[in-house]
């Protein structure tokens, strides 16, 4: 059997579209027919609902599997899922989401059979009309990072400082110029207290034994 669905958008009467599909292709293939008559985005993310009688989303038949918790809960794959195994007399109405970013779906109405020409080739776009509902934009490819130059006045490195890093660090400085590592002013203290800082000792001591022993 062959069916024809009506999809609209909710709650609005200026979009109608028609599409014919066979109760044995799968919803992938339905997907598919709707991302190309509405000039979709094919990358993003989209879902079929199925309704109860109240009109609440009851099972989905989802894109791609995503995790174990999906079996549990009962949703359906579209590329393994045919029209026939979910359109019945109880199931008429579904909804798709084709825009999760923005909540965006369209109503999905069983409406017939459709009874063609013998050339058809199925799914097909029987009618499509009105103003096109448009996805939110989003590139894959985009770099969400914000990258901050130390050289940009409005720069705020007293949270690294704190920490640790930035340009000074707790027990010294770097010196910009320069790849070796030079103490400040605020280190002569530890210096004479505790002697040269390679050492590790006070070079009183003539060997590190005796630095032990009075220890």
């Amino acid at each position: 059997m062959d069916y024809r669905f009506e999809i609209s958008k909710p709650d609005s009467n200026d979009f109608r579209c028609e599409i014919a599909v066979s109760g044995e292709q799968t919803f992938q293939q339905f997907h598919d027919k709707i991302v190309e008559t509405l000039g979709f985005d094919g990358s993003q993310i989209a879902s079929f609902f199925t309704l109860d009688k109240q009109g609440n989303r009851v099972r989905e038949i989802a894109l791609m599997e995503m995790s174990a918790e999906d079996d549990e809960n009962g949703t359906l794959v579209m590329d393994v899922t045919t029209i026939r195994e979910v359109v019945n007399a109880s199931c008429i109405e579904l909804e798709y989401v084709y825009d999760f970013f923005a909540n965006q779906y369209l109503k999905v109405e069983y409406a017939g059979e459709y009874i063609g020409d013998s050339a058809d080739v199925l799914p097909l776009c029987v009618y499509c009309e009105g103003n096109l509902p448009h996805q939110t934009e989003y590139d894959a490819n985009e770099d969400w990072a914000y990258d901050k130059d130390e050289d940009d006045e409005d720069y705020d490195d007293s949270f690294m400082e704190e920490f640790g890093g930035g340009r000074r660090s707790r027990r010294g400085n770097f010196d910009d110029d320069e790849d070796d590592y030079r103490f400040g002013d605020d280190d002569d203290d530890y210096r004479d207290e505790y002697g040269d800082e390679e050492e590790g000792y006070d070079d009183r001591y003539e060997s590190l034994d005796d630095y032990i022993d009075k220890l």
